[in-house]
């Protein structure tokens, strides 16, 4: 089964669009929502929706926190989580998951957008499948939310450091789980999710927070050979959806 962890704070705007494209799932899954003390309409919103699991997060240690106490009660052996402002694609989700069960891996990622909602504009994000490569490069090779994780392998690489991160403990989460050889991961070439990007988000409103914690990641910057092979490889895959798209 899948358990699917979404961490919000005061997100009435968005977390209904969440939270349906989510119910649209017909694979194994259950979805776990930890407030961190919302004060605006968000639990009236998730009390709509029964089949829901409501956790209240005590200890305000920030998202990863929030993240990392849905797992400890989570019931599947394979986890993701979703933003209070993202959406999963249906098919591309459903898909991944197969790929996770046929081929039992530890890590799978596949390609994602990224919506502008301030600008109106979509992006296509796709991922690199040399991703553990660039992973252990401090490079971030696709989007969080197309992607899921064994418990198995989150746990052994001792899952969040979330006293040290705020902002990308997902990237320092998987670069630990590329540096574990024994851990496998595998790209599908799908797209699974909708990440939204506006000002008003966690991530734009602590933009120097996030260039600080880069300090503290594991590998902290890549060479300029690495960044231009990924920038390389990254506008391949780019030409070749727009190509795929013309013809169909």
């Amino acid at each position: 089964m899948l358990s699917i962890i979404t961490p919000v704070l005061n997100g009435s705007k968005f977390i209904e669009t969440t939270i349906i494209s989510i119910s649209k799932l017909k694979i194994p899954h259950e979805h776990i929502i930890v407030d961190g003390g919302s004060t605006d309409s968000t639990l009236d919103i998730i009390k709509k929706y029964p089949n829901i699991i409501l956790l209240h997060q005590l200890e305000k240690l920030g998202m990863y926190q929030a993240i990392d106490m849905g797992i400890k009660n989570s019931k599947g052996e394979i986890l993701t989580w979703i933003n209070s402002d993202d959406k999963i694609l249906k098919d591309g989700f459903e898909e991944m998951y197969n790929e996770f069960m046929l081929n039992k891996t530890d890590l799978i990622f596949s390609n994602g957008i990224h919506h502008f909602i301030d600008k109106c504009n979509y992006k296509v994000v796709t991922a690199l499948p040399y991703a553990r490569y660039f992973l252990k490069q401090g490079i971030f090779p696709f989007v969080q939310s197309s992607s899921m994780f064994s418990k198995k392998g989150y746990c052994k690489v001792g899952g969040f450091d979330y006293l040290k991160f705020k902002i990308i403990g997902d990237r320092d989460l998987f670069q630990k789980m590329a540096y574990d050889i024994t851990l496998k991961i595998k790209y599908v070439p799908v797209f699974s999710s909708v990440f939204l990007r506006y000002e008003d988000s966690l991530l734009f409103r602590n933009i120097d927070l996030l260039k600080n914690e880069h300090e503290y990641t594991i590998k902290t910057n890549s060479s300029l050979f690495n960044r231009g092979l990924y920038h390389f490889f990254r506008a391949v895959k780019n030409t070749y959806w727009k190509i795929k798209n013309i013809n169909k």
